[in-house]
């Protein structure tokens, strides 16, 4: 397989439309932060059958939530992948797409405890 054919974030899991805020469902919010500025990562066209009916959505995530997300699928990937199970290198187009995109984009800052003030 061509590795262009591979779009990561569309490989990214997402939770459900109907757990989500109207904002996120339209893809004006990140699904999983619900930062509402700089979305630049576009998780693919998605189906949902949430409302009794076929319903198309496009989700959207900002940069640190995408690598976070490629990061612990490429984990579950690299598990249960069996061209992948020699953990030296990713040898399977899906593998290589996750750790790039997880790779490519700055991890969020891990949250600390917080001050009281």
């Amino acid at each position: 397989m061509n590795p262009g054919f591979v779009h990561a974030p569309g490989l990214l899991p997402v939770p459900r439309p109907d757990r989500l805020q109207p904002a996120q469902e339209a893809g004006t919010r990140c699904v999983w932060c619900r930062r509402t500025k700089d979305l630049p990562v576009d998780l693919g066209p998605r189906l949902s059958t949430h409302t009794g009916a076929v319903h198309r959505w496009r989700p959207r995530a900002c940069q640190p939530c995408a690598a976070r997300e490629a990061a612990r699928v490429l984990t579950i990937h690299i598990d249960r992948c069996g061209r992948c199970t020699p953990r030296a290198r990713y040898y399977c187009e899906d593998a290589l797409a996750l750790d790039g995109l997880a790779q490519s984009i700055p991890q969020a800052p891990a949250a600390g405890p917080r001050r009281r003030r």
